[in-house]
């Protein structure tokens, strides 16, 4: 494996961070009490992230050091099990997040149904570098199907071994959709308080 690269990302203070997410949010039509509602934790953006490889359209991917080691051996013990795991989506930044939800309100989706697929900027696991997008072969990415794949069935297994759990299953409290492509590792939990 070649030699990892990391990128700083950093703020001078929580206030920075705060201004940032809240000017996002009203930009994109997010109300003020964004997740208060649903009790959805802040998750700063990670400072410290690793590249670990490309996704399914040949973007390249991060995480954060313990995630993508995780990641890394949680790829190859399905590996040996016949089992391939790919990623779709890791690191994702507020700006990030907030374009993702730009291109779906251009495209006529409404904000309110926007927010049951894809967090406003600064609530996203995405942010924390530790929460990964799966997808396998023989299964479109980032949709329920992934469900029925052998892949689903061997991280409903083995993720927890790896230090992985699927975040937002069924009727989750924080109001998203079924996500059985989403996981996250347990060094994302360090979320905070908006």
């Amino acid at each position: 494996m070649g030699q990892s690269h990391f990128r700083r990302i950093s703020f001078d203070a929580e206030d920075t961070l705060n201004d940032l997410y809240r000017k996002l949010h009203t930009e994109l039509g997010i109300s003020a009490d964004y997740g208060q509602v649903s009790s959805l934790p802040f998750y700063p953006e990670s400072t410290e992230l690793v590249e670990v490889g490309p996704n399914l359209v040949g973007r390249m991917q991060s995480l954060t050091p313990i995630a993508a080691e995780a990641w890394r051996s949680m790829v190859r013990g399905g590996a040996g099990e016949g089992i391939q795991l790919m990623i779709v989506s890791g690191y994702r930044s507020f700006d990030y997040q907030a374009d993702l939800i730009r291109r779906k309100i251009a495209a006529g989706q409404v904000i309110d149904e926007i927010l049951t697929v894809n967090a406003a900027p600064g609530f996203s696991q995405h942010h924390t570098g530790a929460a990964i997008d799966i997808a396998c072969p023989g299964s479109r990415p980032l949709t329920e199907e992934f469900e029925i794949s052998a892949a689903f069935s061997w991280l409903n297994e083995n993720a927890a071994t790896f230090g992985f759990s699927m975040t937002y299953p069924r009727d989750n409290a924080f109001g998203f959709i079924y996500e059985p492509w989403h996981w996250a590792h347990d060094s994302g939990n360090r979320a905070e308080t908006a």
